[in-house]
């Protein structure tokens, strides 16, 4: 028993609370056995380390009881035990958290200084008090050119009182900005390593161009959720008997909180001046081009085609069109148009296609001129333009022209004699049989003597202008892209909604909004002739204020779109009817828009 009282009666360490909490102070407690103090000894040094610091340093002489209870047992119920002096060491943790070495112990004895204990690993917790959410957002680049594009990464770190519940209340990038979002539900919340119950989420959520140079910022973005809030003593009497007991109990409620980024400045340069090609399109990135026919031979009646093809790193959904030759030798109908856009690597990569149909008018030879295209490239620093043509194109006079002028139908054999040809005309005229008049009473009269023959000529004059001019205006109309797309946006809106109502079925919210979202915008682009992809919502908003809109009108947009784009990548979950009022609200408004010109 001797023995195990001495082995039980050495240094040793111990806190004074379960849980230590980031920025708030705790005890460490050195126990001492007082006939293991050397006399020539100075008083202890703690050298804390890694963000943390010493507050006080308390000492006081206590009777140790040990807790074994073997020697409880064989002490004969006796009081047994060692005198010690306790070291308080109170100290203030840093604000960061995990397992991290507090500092270490020294006492100096004869001179010489002994590690009384090496490196005290604390592990620190977040205070309940403390956000459970920390949110981020990091941009790729700090300074661009105007219009060249970055990305942002959004990053949460989540600590052990946060109980989940996560939904965006505001991700708006501002209004400086054309901007691809990515999917929320792409970003995965893992394990932290040495972290207790930890967890930590990134990935790339937008991808930015600015419209404007100058000192640009990208406001916060908000969250709420659903953390543990900080324990709270409850005591409580309760009558037994004619007797009061109390007690008291540790209880925690869940409580909501919010989270936010903090705001990103982001210093925009505007282009430079020097160098600048007079055909500039605008574009700002890495770009490439290429523009051909796909044939240089052809005859009159028959069309070629001219592919032009565009894709840039540049502005996200958007690229603007090359400045076309002068094609006044050929007919020419409406271009085909066609952009995607696709995440590669870090980058949003924007593919146009275009394809122009053009009809020779007459025989010969011509040149169409080159086709410049010209970007700038911010990692060059400089211009590129790329160059494509000139070409040469032979046009022969079409077989199937030559036909109906030069040569006279021929006749099928068992319908009737042939025509008669050119010589046969000629051979005839020489033997020409003249008519006799019949002798006696004819039984008709000369039409024009008739006066049903003229109501009939006078009503024709006009019937034929008539339909000259639907004749007319139904070439125009035809020929007018613009209002070709006008007559066709209702036709097109009811199959855009006619995808929302199959998400709505499906219970597919994202694309539910994606539907409504892409509808409104393709809608109004139709009715206008105005490409509104790719315009921020200010521009939106110009665009329609210079065609007269009513206010109320652009501010019900202006709240849809928001709606729609919050909703497709904020992680909310709405109900059916919730979603169904939105299709139907939506439906409501692009029905006022109609007249829209």
């Amino acid at each position: 028993m001797a023995l195990a009282a001495m082995a039980f009666a050495r240094p040793s360490l111990q806190f004074d609370r379960e849980r230590i909490e980031a920025g708030n102070t705790f005890g460490i407690q050195l126990v001492f056995p007082l006939q293991d103090l050397p006399d020539n000894r100075s008083d202890l040094l703690f050298e804390p380390q890694n963000g943390f610091s010493l507050v006080k340093l308390d000492s006081a002489d206590q009777l140790m009881r040990p807790d074994d209870p073997f020697e409880s047992f064989f002490g004969g119920g006796r009081n047994r035990g060692y005198k010690a002096r306790v070291y308080t060491f109170t100290l203030k943790a840093p604000k960061k958290t995990g397992r991290i070495s507090a500092g270490s112990i020294y006492l100096t004895i004869d001179g010489q200084r002994r590690a009384i204990s090496g490196d005290i690993p604390v592990s620190i917790q977040r205070a309940y008090a403390d956000d459970a959410l920390t949110v981020s957002l990091t941009p790729s680049k700090k300074s661009v050119y105007e219009g060249e594009q970055f990305y942002v990464t959004l990053g949460f770190h989540a600590y052990e009182h946060f109980q989940g519940n996560l939904q965006g209340t505001d991700m708006n990038t501002g209004n400086d900005f054309i901007v691809h979002r990515g999917d929320l539900s792409t970003i995965k919340f893992e394990p932290i390593e040495n972290s207790r119950r930890e967890y930590q989420a990134s990935g790339k959520f937008a991808w930015l161009s600015s419209t404007k140079s100058g000192n640009l910022q990208i406001p916060a973005f908000k969250f709420k959720y659903t953390k543990l809030g900080e324990p709270k003593v409850v005591e409580e009497t309760k009558q037994m008997g004619g007797m009061s007991f109390s007690s008291r109990s540790v209880k925690q409620e869940s409580i909501e909180a919010e989270a936010s980024s903090p705001t990103i400045n982001i210093t925009v340069k505007p282009l430079p001046t020097e160098g600048k090609p007079e055909n500039f399109s605008g574009m700002v990135g890495n770009y490439s081009f290429s523009a051909d026919f796909d044939r240089t031979n052809l005859k009159v009646g028959e069309a070629m085609t001219l592919s032009i093809n565009i894709k840039g790193d540049g502005l996200p959904g958007s690229i603007t069109d090359p400045k076309l030759p002068d094609f006044s030798d050929f007919r020419s109908v409406p271009p085909e148009n066609e952009i995607s856009k696709k995440i590669v690597g870090n980058k949003v990569i924007t593919s146009k296609s275009i394809k122009v149909f053009l009809y020779p008018k007459k025989k010969g030879q011509f040149t169409i001129p080159e086709i410049q295209y010209s970007w700038f490239n911010p990692s060059k620093k400089k211009y590129e333009t790329a160059v494509a043509g000139p070409w040469d194109i032979e046009v022969e006079k079409g077989d199937a022209a030559a036909e109906a002028m030069f040569q006279a139908p021929m006749a099928t054999a068992g319908n009737g004699p042939a025509p008669v040809q050119k010589k046969e005309i000629e051979s005839l005229g020489n033997d020409i049989r003249f008519i006799h008049q019949i002798n006696g009473n004819a039984s008709s009269q000369a039409p024009y003597k008739n006066i049903l023959y003229w109501i009939l000529f006078a009503a024709a004059v006009p019937f034929y202008f008539i339909v000259t001019l639907i004749v007319k205006r139904n070439r125009k109309l035809s020929s007018n892209a613009a209002l070709v797309r006008k007559g066709k946006a209702n036709k097109q809106l009811k199959a855009r909604f006619a995808n929302a109502n199959a998400a709505l079925q499906k219970g597919d919210a994202k694309a539910l909004y994606a539907a409504l979202e892409n509808g409104l915008v393709d809608y109004l682009s139709d009715l206008t002739n105005a490409e509104f992809k790719g315009m921020t919502r200010p521009q939106m908003k110009q665009e329609l204020e210079k065609r007269n809109v009513s206010a109320d009108t652009i501010a019900a947009i202006d709240n849809w779109l928001e709606k729609c784009a919050f909703a497709r990548f904020a992680p909310v979950n709405p109900s059916a009817e919730e979603q169904k009022k939105m299709l139907a609200d939506v439906e409501k408004l692009c029905e006022s828009l109609n007249g829209l010109k």
